[in-house]
């Protein structure tokens, strides 16, 4: 008789995949709204005028240096948190979802009474942001997945459901603003219109995390003795013992822009490049909701596409590493063929060749996810390796406070390039009511953003990407020195 194959005991099951997914819904949702539409919202349908662009500026550069104090703090907090019967990590997940949800929620949902007030709008959208911002900032799967199980394989298994699910959500936002339009027929108002659609979007994506919280359980945590406190000198420490955290932070600083650049404008072309009439700036309302539905599913699908093949590609590759430089020369090409196409004056007339060049650059940032994830994961092994203590917030630490600084440092950029021009949009028709002059140098600009930019960014991260010092021998002993300091949680 054949002997049973023996269940690995650090498998994770479809209830543990299924709530890390289900419990990544209100950071999907709110990163919807956040990073796609707060800006044109605060630009073009908060009735705050002129006042919305420079107020939505300043907000999310003064939010990074939030960030920069915040961020660590939230990290010291982390890791050290109490080993309770919700495990280390997960309780903070809980809260993420509270605040996320709140602050997200009330910054589409301004009284009119705090709109007439520059004052109380200043106040009032600092107040919700920042709320929002530290949810996000205690919301990272990372460290959650890699106590869920020990094996590199089954963390794979639990990245792939929460970018899957984040995908899907995409495609369904893809259709936000053509949702906020149909509301605006309803309502009369757009202000009204994304409120409505801000407020019951995200509380059910509020219910749906909670219930994933409910079915994802930590197993492995590191055993600390009572006298290791997290101190600031451990936050210092991991410059000098933890190289691969130094070398992909670097990298993260050029690479990290290109998606959030990719993401700060497309809105913004495709509604005065192909959907408006620069002689009256009115804009047909109908096209415009159907090429952001286009313009975000080409975006949305091949990211989807690339989460299915980055698996077999890596193991094919033999190296997360390797792949992550193939794929930053495709997000390069991708960055190219935008710009060369709008200097030529072919971009203008070929909406499909827009719709091209962001499929490439998203097909290779899709594909790179889950490389990307199973390194960052492994520089938290790294750290614990290295020094004997568990400080995975705080290796995780830079990134996340990087990723939130470029996403705003984007939306910033957009947003001087509109004060500059003087963009000014009547928030009851959605038509421009600014100097049409000046339109084609903003298109220019915008393209430079999203396509010149990115390709620079690709090249300058692939060479950085050569210096990392994690190899398969590394990995190999990082494993064992785990399993020989891991604490089963019951």
């Amino acid at each position: 008789m054949s002997k049973k194959k023996e269940r690995n005991p650090e498998a994770v099951g479809f209830k543990e995949c299924f709530g890390v997914t289900a419990l990544s819904t209100t950071g999907g949702i709110a990163a919807i709204f956040m990073s796609t539409m707060f800006m044109q919202y605060m630009t073009d349908y908060a009735g705050l005028g002129a006042w919305g662009a420079t107020l939505a500026t300043i907000l999310l550069l003064v939010a990074r240096i939030f960030d920069a104090v915040d961020d660590p703090i939230q990290g010291f907090i982390m890791d050290n948190g109490k080993i309770g019967k919700h495990g280390k990590y997960k309780p903070f997940f809980m809260i993420s979802i509270i605040f996320t949800a709140i602050g997200t929620i009330c910054l589409y949902s301004m009284p009119a009474g705090v709109a007439k007030s520059p004052v109380l709008v200043t106040v009032w959208v600092i107040f919700f942001y920042l709320l929002y911002d530290i949810g996000t900032s205690f919301n990272n799967g990372n460290l959650l997945y890699r106590t869920m199980t020990d094996d590199v394989n089954e963390r794979a298994k639990l990245v792939i459901g929460p970018r899957l699910w984040v995908m899907v959500l995409g495609m369904i936002g893809a259709g936000m603003t053509a949702i906020a339009v149909s509301i605006y027929q309803v309502v009369g108002s757009y202000n009204t219109a994304f409120m409505i659609l801000a407020l019951v979007a995200v509380a059910i994506s509020a219910v749906i995390s909670i219930v994933g919280w409910f079915m994802v359980k930590e197993k492995h945590i590191v055993a600390q003795e009572e006298d290791e406190k997290v101190k600031l000198s451990d936050f210092f420490e991991l410059f000098k013992v933890n190289k691969a955290m130094v070398i992909h932070f670097v990298k993260n600083i050029f690479a990290g822009f290109i998606w959030t650049l990719l993401f700060a404008t497309p809105v913004y072309y495709i509604k005065w490049g192909f959907c408006a009439d620069l002689t009256t700036g009115q804009v047909d309302m109908g096209k415009f909701g159907m090429y952001s539905l286009i313009v975000s599913l080409m975006m949305m699908l091949p990211l989807l596409l690339g989460s299915f093949i980055a698996g077999p590609l890596m193991k094919k590759l033999g190296s997360p590493i390797r792949l992550t430089r193939l794929l930053l020369l495709l997000q390069a090409i991708g960055g190219g063929i935008l710009f060369f196409a709008q200097i030529t004056g072919i971009l203008s007339k070929n909406p499909w060749l827009f719709f091209l060049g962001m499929f490439i650059m998203a097909l290779a940032i899709g594909t790179d996810f889950v490389p990307q994830s199973t390194v960052e994961m492994e520089i938290m092994d790294y750290t614990i390796y290295k020094t004997g203590k568990d400080r995975s917030a705080l290796t995780g630490v830079l990134n996340k406070f990087l990723e939130k600084a470029q996403t705003a440092l984007s939306s910033a950029l957009v947003g001087a390039i509109l004060i500059v021009i003087g963009y000014q949009v009547d928030s009851v028709t959605g038509d421009y009511a600014g100097d049409l002059a000046n339109m084609p140098a903003m298109l220019n600009w915008f393209i430079v953003i999203m396509g010149l930019t990115p390709c620079i960014l690709g090249v300058v991260s692939c060479f950085i990407y050569k210096f990392y010092p994690i190899t398969n021998e590394v990995r190999a002993d990082m494993r064992k020195y785990l399993e020989e300091h891991n604490t089963e949680q019951k």
